[in-house]
């Protein structure tokens, strides 16, 4: 290739690398914020079953494991907790669903050491 055209090449190649980046951090802010909204709901779901104690919670990680890890017996205790802590409203109207999971667990725990759901 000539000089004009390595030029724009390089040009072209910086642009689309950029666009690339920003749009993959976009995804990801997308798929972060459903999934927190995914474990609100599940949590909320568990929420309405509290009398039924872990065996409840223990069953439902069983029964979820298709899903992955993330959906085992200290995981779903950890989403009950998140959904009665933190009302629906306040999640969409605040950065919650932006923030990774792992984030908002540690800010459950340090807002509220002693706070206790389903034993955690």
């Amino acid at each position: 290739m000539n000089e004009l055209i390595d030029k724009d090449y390089l040009t072209d190649l910086t642009r689309i690398n950029e666009t690339i980046k920003h749009n993959q951090n976009k995804a990801m802010v997308i798929v972060n914020s459903a999934m927190i909204m995914t474990y609100y709901e599940i949590g909320a779901i568990i929420n309405q079953r509290k009398t039924w104690g872990s065996k409840y919670i223990q069953k439902l990680s069983e029964d979820l494991k298709e899903y992955g890890k993330g959906f085992s017996f200290s995981n779903l205790k950890r989403m009950a907790q998140f959904s009665s802590i933190i009302g629906k409203k306040e999640i969409r109207a605040q950065a919650v669903p932006q923030i990774p999971w792992g984030s908002i667990i540690l800010i459950m725990q340090n807002q509220n050491p002693t706070r206790k759901c389903y034993g955690i």
